[in-house]
């Protein structure tokens, strides 16, 4: 008798279909939506201010405003290019199946952990950026009066600080999730 291959492959196929378990699903598509969220949130800072600079660099015709807003569109555009990069394949689970679900989870822990980094790396030119703009904006005469400021102070230095905390936070916090999926995943390979 010869054996029914079309049948083993049916229950091969059912066998391989395995239960995505219902946390690990609804924590992704939390996150795609978080991740939707972010772009909304990307469109509306570009058009507020990019748009913005670009509308008051226009109506004024100063050349420091002209400077304003070209920084603005720089960062904007280095931005958006880090950001695409970030989210390039991590939007949906490449099959239905756990392991797709978990190297999903995985791959957006290790990119937040990397944009963490970008946002970093890419708030010290824009500091930068807005200190020097607003000292020659205010035609400044010293710089220790202008860093001293009292808005310049709640700002910058304080709001760097904010900025600094939140950052090592939610860095641990992905770093901890991450080594738990890791370790979950060495578990189901193991079985």
């Amino acid at each position: 008798m010869e054996p029914d291959t079309e049948l083993e492959r049916w229950q091969g196929e059912w066998r391989a279909q395995d239960m995505i378990p219902t946390s690990l699903a609804r924590r992704v598509e939390r996150e795609t939506r978080r991740m939707r969220w972010g772009v909304a949130a990307e469109i509306m800072v570009t058009v507020a201010m990019g748009g913005g600079t670009l509308g008051w660099a226009i109506l004024s015709r100063r050349p420091d405003v002209a400077i304003l807003a070209a920084g603005v569109w720089i960062i904007i555009a280095v931005a958006w290019t880090i950001s695409m990069l970030l989210r390039r394949g991590a939007w949906q689970p490449a099959a239905a199946t756990t392991a797709a679900f978990m190297e999903i989870s995985i791959l957006r822990c290790e990119r937040g952990l990397r944009a963490i980094a970008a946002q970093a790396l890419l708030f010290v030119p824009i500091l930068g950026f807005d200190l020097v703009w607003l000292y020659f904006y205010r035609d400044e005469t010293d710089v220790w009066t202008f860093l001293t400021r009292p808005a310049v102070l709640l700002i910058a230095w304080v709001g760097t600080a904010v900025a600094a905390a939140w950052a090592v936070w939610y860095r641990r916090r992905l770093r901890c999730e991450l080594e738990n999926l890791l370790r979950l995943r060495r578990e189901l390979e193991g079985r």
